[in-house]
């Protein structure tokens, strides 16, 4: 069996039996509910596309599932000493940041799942359900699936040079969220400077795509995965030595 896929799967087993991830799971969801429910409430009947709504919300959101499932990938293992036994296992170092990574973008899609399967619940409520695009609304899960990889790479790696949880779930939220509110167009004024003009991710919802943003977060996430890796790799020459 490969190794990053025992890795995988051992993270994600873990996770799913603890109750605090299934509380991620619940709060991610309500956190989004109430953001889409505020945002058509003040739009007053005049909202935009709603699927690019609830992905602009679920994008808000994601700093919570995305800091919480990487936060402890690798810190915990620095904590704990046992970073020291994964070293020796006969496993290698890309395999090893490869396996944690996709376990934590497995569990941050899962939450995204869930919190999009509210959508047809607001559907009905609505009086009368509006009118949307199908592939419109499967663009923008595309696209939030996309920056979450980008983030779950970022989280990843700030877990790998901390020592303990908080810090590493911190400055994931920090940065995660951050960025969220640059590139959703929640910050005024930021979309209308320089290479970042009218560049929104929840466009992709509104039935156009802007090819910056996948380039953007294809090569954010390789990027960081191959710095990651490169860390553990001499983090095990330096414990070699």
């Amino acid at each position: 069996m490969n190794p990053a896929f025992s890795i995988w799967r051992k993270e994600c087993r873990s996770y799913l039996r603890s109750p605090i991830a299934w509380c991620i799971f619940a709060g991610f969801t309500a956190v989004t509910g109430v953001l889409f429910t505020a945002a058509l409430r003040n739009a007053e009947g005049s909202a935009e596309y709603l699927p690019a709504v609830l992905c602009t919300q679920i994008i808000l959101a994601l700093c919570i599932p995305v800091s919480f499932f990487t936060m402890s990938l690798f810190s915990t293992e620095k904590a704990t000493g046992t970073i020291e036994t994964l070293m020796t296992a006969p496993v290698t170092d890309s395999q090893v940041v490869l396996g944690k990574f996709a376990a934590a973008y497995t569990l941050v899609c899962i939450s995204i799942a869930i919190a999009f399967s509210i959508f047809p619940f607001y559907l009905k409520l609505a009086a009368p359900p509006p009118s949307f695009s199908n592939p419109s609304l499967y663009a923008g899960i595309a696209a939030v699936a996309l920056c979450s990889a980008a983030w779950c790479a970022l989280g990843t790696l700030i877990s790998l040079l901390s020592h303990h949880q908080a810090p590493a779930a911190i400055a994931t939220l920090v940065v995660t969220l951050a960025s969220a509110a640059a590139f959703t167009d929640n910050i005024p004024g930021f979309n209308d400077a320089g290479f970042v003009k009218a560049l929104d991710i929840a466009d992709f919802a509104r039935g156009t795509a802007d090819t910056r943003i996948v380039f953007a977060a294809v090569s954010t996430l390789i990027f960081l995965l191959f710095v990651a890796i490169r860390i553990l790799e001499s983090r095990r020459w330096s414990s070699i030595k």
